[in-house]
């Protein structure tokens, strides 16, 4: 009797410690973006990766630079600005390690304060389970006209760990009078998603909950960036391998003919889906979406979801911009 109960307990336990690491399998959406900036102003504003490329391994004291051109309208005041590095395969040896960086601005000389780190990986113990992340940096303000600089990074490790980046993100959203009022959300993050290991599409999935409330009948635009290194860019010969989802809450129970004569008849009641969404290639690895999502917005709980199909994408920001009339 005794060694039945021993058997269940340990049936128990290793059922247990198999949830667990089903749970923790992190290709899947379990880091949702946090709000960074959400206000209500009259402005604008710009996200640019300048002309970076991905960089290849960077060994200790090696560097990456970085050039930007952003153009603030005359009299503009910057209301959040941040600089985002989007680096992955960071290790020492063959053990996953964190990265030791440091950013410098060359035009002001600054030596820039890392604000936050977003990370993620794998999640389970296997060959080439690194982190992958995001690093946010804090800078001085751009100014009115045109902003022309470069930014250099360096592998500032003491010891021989590596990392390689995919490129550096500048955003800054501002104030200007002359310019329309809006609703801007801005959400930062690191959640890495590959439909792949036993992890489904469904489950890949990354959810971005834009909360607040609109008054839609008001509103003139409404643009959401999404930004997702790694995403866009594969070898494999896959038809679809990404898609963006704003406002759809799932497959309906009627016939696709009814689903799609609704649509029609009542455009973006149930929201939209577009596939293989991001812009990236083999060099330029950080894959970028902006689209105009105003038919498919409402006036509470507006929400967006990426999901990967095969593609390995981790999700690290996403803006909505909904100007009023």
């Amino acid at each position: 009797m005794s060694s039945r109960r021993g058997l269940l307990i340990a049936v128990i336990v290793c059922t247990a410690l198999f949830l667990v690491s089903a749970a923790s399998a992190t290709y899947a959406g379990d880091r949702p973006l946090v709000t960074a900036f959400h206000e209500t102003l009259h402005g604008g504003y710009l996200f640019s990766t300048g002309n970076g490329t991905y960089s290849g391994a960077i060994a200790p004291g090696g560097t990456y630079a970085v050039a930007f051109d952003m153009t603030l309208p005359a009299e503009a005041t910057v209301r959040y600005q941040r600089f985002y590095v989007y680096w992955a395969w960071s290790k020492l040896d063959q053990n996953a390690i964190y990265p030791s960086i440091s950013v410098t601005r060359t035009d002001t000389g600054e030596r820039l304060n890392m604000t936050g780190r977003y990370v993620d990986s794998k999640g389970f113990v296997s060959t080439n389970d690194f982190f992958t992340g995001m690093d946010i940096f804090e800078t001085a303000d751009l100014q009115p006209g045109k902003n022309s600089f470069t930014v250099v990074l360096e592998n500032a490790a003491e010891d021989n760990r590596t990392f390689v980046v995919q490129g550096i993100g500048a955003l800054a959203v501002y104030e200007s009078p002359g310019s329309p009022e809006a609703h801007c959300w801005v959400k930062e993050g690191a959640d890495l998603l590959y439909n792949s290991y036993g992890i489904t599409p469904a489950m890949a999935t990354g959810r971005i909950d834009f909360e607040g409330t609109v008054d839609r009948s008001e509103l003139s635009s409404a643009e959401l960036l999404i930004v997702a290194p790694s995403g866009g860019y594969t070898r494999e010969n896959i038809p679809e391998i990404n898609r963006l989802f704003v406002n759809r809450e799932g497959e309906t129970s009627m016939p696709s003919f009814f689903d799609a004569l609704l649509s029609a008849l009542f455009p973006g009641s149930n929201g939209k889906e577009w596939a293989n969404i991001f812009d990236a290639d083999e060099l330029r690895q950080v894959g970028i979406d902006r689209r105009d999502v105003l038919p498919y917005l409402r006036s509470e709980n507006n929400f967006a979801a990426v999901q990967d199909e095969k593609d390995y994408l981790v999700l690290t920001n996403a803006v909505l911009w909904a100007e009023v009339r």
